[in-house]
C-alpha cells in the first residue's frame, strides 16, 4: 500500500478516450478512480477527431481537457498543436506526467513539455512494443522509432509494463530505464448481479437455446479472428447447438475477414455480430455465454479476459495473451495460436459443463486475489512517489 504522505497531482495523456478506441481507454478509465484512493489527484488530456473518435469520456469528477486534432492527424495520430500549447503552459501544475500508448503526437508533445519543464515522465506502452505489433506497418514504425520514439523511451523517467513479458521486451529493445510491472485489473463485484438477458436474446434470436462462445473485443485481424472463424466452423460440424457471439467494433477489415471464412464454411447463420457492447448489454453477453475465447496473435493484457474471469466464465486464450496464470490456476486453457489446439480446447469445454463450472469458479478466485484495480493502483502510486521523491530504485521492485 502506498504511504499517503503527500497528495500528488498527475496528468494522464492519451491519444483517445473514445470507448471505440479499445482496451487502453478502459484501463485509464478504471485506473484513475483507483489512484484517488492512493492519494493521487488525476486530470486527463486527450484529443478528438480523425481516427481517435469524437466522444471522449472520463471517470466521474475527473477533469478532462479535450483538444481537436488537426489535418496532419491523418498521418500522425492525435496531432494537435492546441494540446501541445496546453501542455507547455500548464505542465508545471502537475507533479508527474503519465503517457499512455506510444505511436502518437500527444505523447511526443507531453515528452517535450516534460523535458523542458523538468517534470517526471512515465510511459505505459500497452503492449505496443511487441514483435508482431512492430511488424504491422513496419516501415512507418521504423522511421518513427528512429526519428522520435527512441529518444522518448530512453528519456522516460520510468516505464510501466502490464506483464512480465512486456518488461523483458523493453529490455530486449535496449531501453534500460526503471520498469514497474503492474497488471490491468477489474472490480469483480461489478459482475455479481447479471442483468436480465432477455433484451439481448430478443434482439439476436439466433442465440436462443444455444451454447454460446463469446468473443469480446475489437474485430482486428491481430486478435486471431481467422483462427476463431475456422475453429468455430470445425466445431459446428459436430455441435449443431452452438453459436458464436462476436461483440466489438470492426477494425481494419476484421469482420470482413471472419465473414468470408464463415460463408465459405457454411456456418454464417450461427454467428452474431453485435458491434460494440457496453454497460448492461455487455454484462448480459457475459451472463449468457458459456465460455470466452481470445485467440490473439499479439496482445498486451486484455481487460476482456479479466471481465470474463470475473463473470465466472472459463476462458480459452493463446500464449500471446501473456496470461499463463489462466492455465496455472485451472481457469481455462492457454494454447498456441493455431486452429487445431483452439478448436480442441473449445470442444473440451463445450462437452463438459462440470469442467466449465470448476474453471469459472477458479477464474473468479484468480482475479479477486491478484487482479484488482486497487492492487494495481497501489503499485502505480508507489512508482509515482519514488519518482517525485527522487528515490527511483523503489520503482523497479
Amino acid at each position: 500500500m502506498a504511504i499517503l504522505t503527500k497528495t500528488l497531482n498527475v496528468l494522464h495523456v492519451a491519444p483517445s478516450m473514445s470507448p471505440q478506441w479499445g482496451g487502453p481507454v478502459a484501463v485509464v478509465s478504471e485506473l484513475i478512480p483507483a489512484l484517488a484512493g492512493e492519494g493521487v489527484n488525476c486530470e486527463m488530456a486527450t484529443t478528438r477527431g480523425h481516427r481517435v473518435g469524437d466522444d471522449p469520456t472520463a471517470p466521474p469528477d475527473v477533469p478532462i481537457h479535450v483538444f481537436d486534432s488537426g489535418l496532419p492527424a491523418r498521418i500522425w495520430t492525435s496531432y494537435s498543436p492546441a494540446m501541445a500549447r496546453f501542455l507547455d503552459q500548464n505542465i508545471t501544475r502537475f507533479d508527474l506526467i503519465h503517457v499512455h500508448e506510444i505511436w502518437h503526437h500527444a505523447g511526443y508533445a507531453a515528452h517535450q513539455a516534460a523535458r523542458k519543464h523538468r517534470i517526471p515522465f512515465v510511459m505505459t506502452t500497452h503492449g505496443e512494443l511487441g514483435e508482431r505489433h512492430l511488424r504491422h506497418k513496419a516501415w512507418k514504425k521504423r522511421i518513427y522509432m528512429k526519428l522520435i520514439l527512441d529518444g522518448i523511451l530512453r528519456n522516460a523517467d520510468a516505464m510501466h509494463a502490464i506483464t512480465a513479458a512486456e518488461k523483458v521486451r523493453i529490455g530486449e529493445l535496449g531501453y534500460h530505464v526503471p520498469v514497474t510491472i503492474a497488471p490491468n485489473g477489474v472490480d469483480p463485484t461489478q459482475f455479481d448481479h447479471a442483468p436480465d438477458p432477455s433484451g439481448l436474446l430478443n434482439k439476436y434470436p439466433a442465440l436462443r437455446g444455444r451454447n454460446i462462445i463469446l468473443f469480446l473485443g475489437r474485430l482486428n485481424p491481430t486478435k486471431g479472428l481467422d483462427i476463431l472463424a475456422r475453429s468455430f466452423s470445425d466445431i459446428s460440424r459436430s455441435s449443431p447447438d452452438i453459436a458464436l457471439l462476436a461483440a466489438g467494433p470492426d477494425e481494419e477489415g476484421g469482420r470482413r475477414q471472419m465473414e468470408s471464412i464463415l460463408r465459405y464454411e457454411g456456418v454464417s447463420e450461427r454467428v452474431v455480430f453485435t458491434g460494440m457492447l457496453s454497460g448492461e448489454d455487455k454484462m448480459a453477453a457475459l451472463a449468457l455465454a458459456d465460455l470466452f475465447v481470445l485467440p490473439s496473435y499479439s496482445e498486451g493484457f486484455s481487460i476482456a479476459v479479466l471481465e470474463a474471469l470475473a463473470s465466472r466464465l472459463p476462458v480459452v486464450i493463446t500464449k500471446a495473451c501473456n496470461f499463463p496464470e489462466v492455465a496455472e490456476h485451472g481457469a481455462g486453457f492457454v494454447v498456441e495460436a493455431k486452429d487445431e489446439p483452439l478448436a480442441g480446447a473449445i470442444g473440451t469445454l463445450l462437452s463438459d459443463p462440470v469442467l466449465r463450472a470448476r474453471m469459472g469458479k477458479n477464474g473468479r478466485k484468480l482475479v479477486s486475489e491478484h487482479y484488482t484495480w486497487q492492487a494495481t493502483a497501489s503499485k502505480i502510486a508507489d512508482l509515482y512517489r519514488s519518482l517525485v521523491g527522487g528515490n527511483i530504485q523503489e520503482a523497479t521492485t
